[in-house]
């Protein structure tokens, strides 16, 4: 349930931005390192909000499979441990 409602929450959160992003329809100058490019304030905000959710959603997994490692090496002590007894 609980994951349910982050996914609810997330995907109206990101229906916003996407609202948002496309009411501004101005032209910007992106300079970056080697070039710059004209875009569409939309396709910029639409672009850096798509790599923001990617970069937390990397960040989140290398945490969870740290969390992973951590409980299967606990379950193997634990079995190590019961197997002694």
């Amino acid at each position: 349930m609980k994951g349910i409602l982050a996914f609810l929450i997330i995907l109206v959160l990101l229906a916003i931005a996407f609202v948002v992003g496309s009411q501004n329809e101005a032209q910007v100058t992106l300079n970056y390192l080697i070039a710059q490019a004209n875009l569409r304030l939309s396709t910029v905000i639409a672009i850096t909000l798509s790599i923001g959710v990617g970069i937390g959603i990397l960040i989140m997994l290398v945490s969870w499979l740290r969390l992973r490692v951590q409980l299967m090496s606990a379950q193997s002590k634990i079995q190590s441990l019961e197997q002694e007894h």
